[in-house]
């Protein structure tokens, strides 16, 4: 081959090579979360992974699942399944003197509103309360008789006719 000819292929060959893209694998750091998720009156359990090595596949079907990288697949499942919308609980005791305890038996993950009314159906309580398992809630103020109970957390209520002695 001529000298022309060569000098020609490898310009030709460097000032290619030049503009070509190279893989690079790299992994940023392996930090991630996991968390619930509030969307259209249901609560979701959402993980999360930042750095990854590399990508398995991502892609999303008519079920909501999304996936990618090495996580292992999870389901998006429902934390309350109530689909009669009644929050399960238990209040006691009743009748009560002082206090009453609401212990729930489902995860509470949202705030809770307490709302209390009497017998004539005018509000006594409007209350709103950070998520807890078990909720004590002191009468001290209030008369002896008959009260309605309605306890609201999202969508799921519980509802109850409570004496005060």
């Amino acid at each position: 081959m001529s000298k022309q000819n060569w000098l020609i292929v490898c310009l030709i060959f460097f000032s290619s090579s030049g503009f070509t893209q190279t893989l690079k694998k790299q992994t940023l750091s392996s930090q991630g979360s996991s968390h619930f998720v509030y969307a259209n009156n249901k609560s979701y359990f959402l993980q999360e992974s930042i750095g990854q090595a590399s990508v398995i596949k991502t892609y999303d079907t008519a079920n909501h699942s999304l996936r990618q990288g090495f996580l292992q697949p999870i389901s998006a499942t429902i934390i309350s399944d109530n689909l009669n919308d009644e929050l399960d609980g238990y209040i006691y005791p009743n009748p009560f003197y002082d206090h009453i305890n609401i212990r729930f038996r489902e995860p509470v993950y949202d705030d809770i509103t307490v709302t209390m009314y009497d017998v004539l159906g005018r509000l006594v309580l409007n209350q709103v309360y950070s998520p807890l398992q078990l909720l004590v809630l002191n009468f001290n103020d209030f008369s002896s008789g008959t009260y309605v109970l309605r306890i609201q957390m999202r969508s799921e209520v519980l509802t109850a006719k409570l004496v005060r002695r």
